[in-house]
């Protein structure tokens, strides 16, 4: 693995790791940049992995129709609006769950976090919902 990092003022390009510990980098420092790199590619994978179920079109769609909706009174929600409200809640919950998801998966650096089985599945209200917008 190449990466970069910076260490006792020093910025190193491109280094993998035996070469960072020939150069006399302590491993401390050298974890603590690929413990950082991990999480900054996690987010990305969470970032993907919510963007692919709910573009940001549809997000700002799904915001502006709970906002209609959100401005009414309970009693006079249909049916189907209420269903979006539930929705809303439920995709809000599982976003809240992925950003979660990054510190506990940053936390264990042997658990593949490409792997589906890392990441929260959606609820099926909430996918309901995004598939209208």
């Amino acid at each position: 693995m190449i990466f970069d990092f910076e260490h006792a003022g020093r910025i190193y390009l491109a280094w993998t790791v035996e070469e960072a510990l020939a150069a006399g980098v302590p491993q401390a420092v050298i974890d603590a940049e690929l413990s950082k790199r991990r999480r900054t590619d996690i987010s990305a994978e969470c970032r993907r992995r919510i963007y692919a179920v709910a573009s940001s079109e549809a997000q700002m769609n799904m915001a502006a129709a709970t906002a209609v909706i959100s401005g009414k009174t309970a009693s006079a929600r249909t049916d189907t609006e209420q269903a979006v409200l539930a929705g809303a809640e439920a995709a809000i919950g599982w976003v809240a769950a992925m950003r979660a998801n990054i510190a506990t998966l940053a936390a264990d650096p042997a658990t593949d976090f490409t792997a589906d089985a890392a990441w929260p599945d959606i609820p099926p209200e909430a996918r309901a919902m995004i598939e209208n917008f």
